[in-house]
């Protein structure tokens, strides 16, 4: 619901657009109606005219023109639930001339040569401290062991005389050990693989259930990245967006159950329809509404006469649903474009989208 206000506005927007464009004309009774196989045609050589070519996009501010192809300035993609996200970890082995600084977990012994006697071997603590005879608690973690062997020089000189302690590591990056465990698992390598649940987060290894949706991947990375450095210095991860959420359509109106669907692959008006549970007897399968936006300059509509394209289904199996489409059945017959568009406001989205999580209509003009 975070952009559901932003996009509704683009979508009212566009669609006035489209009311501008048949208001001097007789509205609805302008509208191309596919009934034949020939109004097939017609309905290709409409989409084609409004078509965005490379010659238009170089005079329209919303589009830019990349290797001849026209492409619509769009924002950047802001993950969402359902999308699959790989994060792939780079772990640097490279040599670097700074010392290394211990971590919780590190295990270190602590070596007296003139007072063996008190000789340890020690496991930084989660609160990166470790136990040692006579001086009892002492911070370690983020000290090198040349500065930590400093520090317990200084410390055991009141009860020793020149104790000269020197600190080696015996056990250190255990936090890699232990992400490598989880994620070597995995058949494509050192990375994970993780949907975003319907509450929007993520969990990976180590940092726990972290919030993704409405986060760009570039906004997401960034703060997986601040999250491990809070644990393991010499890693970096690559956020790559692997699946994204299916595109949506909308069926309003007469259908046993109005709402949002959506897309896993291209269907035909019919198979829409099905997944409505179809027109209710109260439909009137002579006027369906489509309102369609997807790769064109503006916003276009058809109408379908649904009874003559069940006689042969065969002949119209190219009347595809696009993504952001809107199809409408009403009650009766459509006489004006406007009182489609107070129909579909009224009586269709402004009361179904509320009660949607997400409002993804690619109706806007982009700027």
């Amino acid at each position: 619901m975070v952009f559901f206000h932003k996009y509704l506005a683009f979508l009212a927007w566009s669609l006035m657009l489209l009311l501008y464009g048949c208001a001097s004309s007789n509205g609805a009774k302008d509208l191309l109606v596919v009934e034949s196989p020939e109004d097939m045609g017609k309905l290709r050589s409409q989409e084609l005219k409004l078509m965005m070519t490379p010659e238009k996009a170089e005079f329209h501010p919303d589009y830019q023109v990349i290797e001849k192809v026209s492409v619509p300035f769009v924002p950047e993609y802001r993950i969402g639930p359902g999308d699959v996200i790989e994060t792939i970890y780079h772990i640097r082995y490279d040599e670097i001339a700074e010392d290394y600084r211990l971590e919780v977990q590190d295990k270190i012994s602590v070596n007296f040569p003139f007072h063996p006697q008190f000789n340890s071997t020690v496991m930084v603590r989660p609160d990166g401290k470790v136990s040692l005879p006579l001086v009892g608690d002492v911070q370690a973690a983020s000290l090198s062991p040349r500065e930590l062997a400093e520090k317990l020089n200084l410390l055991y000189s009141k009860y020793l005389v020149d104790p000269k302690i020197t600190v080696a590591l015996e056990d250190f990056n255990v936090k890699i050990k232990e992400l490598k465990r989880s994620i070597t698992t995995a058949p494509r390598g050192q990375s994970k693989v993780a949907p975003v649940t319907p509450d929007g987060r993520i969990s990976l290894p180590l940092i726990g259930n972290l919030q993704a949706e409405g986060l760009t991947i570039r906004e997401f990375e960034e703060i997986v990245n601040r999250e491990y450095s809070k644990q393991i210095r010499n890693l970096h991860v690559t956020i790559v967006l692997l699946e994204i959420h299916h595109a949506k359509f909308y069926v309003l109106g007469e259908v046993g159950r109005p709402g949002v669907y959506e897309m896993p692959s291209r269907i035909n008006l019919l198979d829409a329809l099905a997944m409505a549970e179809g027109l209710k007897k109260t439909g009137n399968p002579d006027e369906v509404l489509v309102i369609r936006n997807d790769g064109l300059e503006r916003p276009m509509a058809f109408r379908v006469n649904i009874s003559k394209m069940l006689k042969n289904p065969q002949n119209y199996a190219d009347v595809k649903v696009h993504p952001a489409d809107i199809i409408y059945v009403p009650k009766t017959r459509l006489d004006s474009i406007n009182e489609a568009l107070e129909r579909i406001f009224t009586r269709g989205l402004y009361t179904l989208l509320p009660f949607q999580s997400v409002f993804s209509v690619n109706y806007n003009i982009r700027r």
